[in-house]
C-alpha cells in the first residue's frame, strides 16, 4: 500500500499539466437551420451561442485529445396569417478531436480534427446527426489559466429531421463558430 501511494504522488505532478478541465463558449458564423418563407407564412431557426465543458489531455510530440460537451440554444419563430409563435430547442455536440500543437513557448498554434456528435432535444426529431469538425486556433498559456482561441468548422453527414408546426425547416450542413476555451 506504501509502494501504491508514493507511485500516486510522484505520478500526479506529471498529469496535473497534461490534463486540463474548464469551459469553452463561444458564437457561431450564421442560422443551424434554413429559413422557409411562403406565401402566407414564415419559419426561422436562431442560434446565439454555444456553450460547455471543455478535457483536453496533451500527449507527447505535440499531439493532444480534446473533448467537449457543446449546448446550442435555438428559437424557432414562426409567423402566420394568425400570429406569431417562438418555440426553444436544444443541441448538444460531443466533438472529440485530436490536435497537433505546432512548437511555441506561450503561444502555440494548433489544428485539429475529429467526428461530432449531435443531439437535438426539446422538439421532436426522429434522427440524431454524425459530423466531423476541423479547427485551428492558438494555445496561449498565461499566469493560471490556458486561452484556446478557435475557429471551428461542423459539417454534417446526415441532417436531423425536425418537426415543428408548418415544418420544412432544414439543418444547415456546415456550421462555423469562433470559440474561447479557458482551462486550467
Amino acid at each position: 500500500m506504501k509502494h501504491f501511494c508514493l507511485i500516486l504522488l510522484l505520478a500526479s505532478p506529471v498529469w496535473a499539466d497534461a490534463l486540463s478541465i474548464g469551459i469553452r463558449g463561444g458564437i457561431p458564423f450564421g442560422d443551424a437551420f434554413d429559413a422557409v418563407r411562403g406565401r402566407n407564412f414564415s419559419l426561422a431557426g436562431h442560434n446565439r451561442f454555444v456553450l460547455g465543458p471543455t478535457v483536453e489531455l496533451r500527449l507527447p510530440a505535440g499531439f493532444g485529445l480534446n473533448i467537449d460537451a457543446l449546448y446550442r440554444r435555438y428559437n424557432f419563430e414562426t409567423t402566420t396569417d394568425a400570429g406569431a409563435e417562438t418555440k426553444g430547442a436544444g443541441q448538444w455536440e460531443f466533438p472529440i478531436m485530436v490536435r497537433y500543437h505546432f512548437p511555441g513557448i506561450i503561444a502555440r498554434p494548433f489544428v485539429g480534427a475529429g467526428p461530432v456528435f449531435q443531439k437535438i432535444t426539446g422538439i421532436t426529431s426522429t434522427r440524431n446527426s454524425t459530423g466531423l469538425a476541423l479547427g485551428a486556433g492558438v494555445d496561449v498559456k498565461v499566469p493560471l489559466v490556458r486561452l484556446t482561441p478557435e475557429l471551428r468548422f461542423s459539417r454534417r453527414f446526415q441532417q436531423p429531421i425536425v418537426t415543428l408546426p408548418l415544418s420544412g425547416l432544414t439543418a444547415n450542413s456546415n456550421q462555423v463558430d469562433f470559440m474561447i476555451g479557458i482551462t486550467f
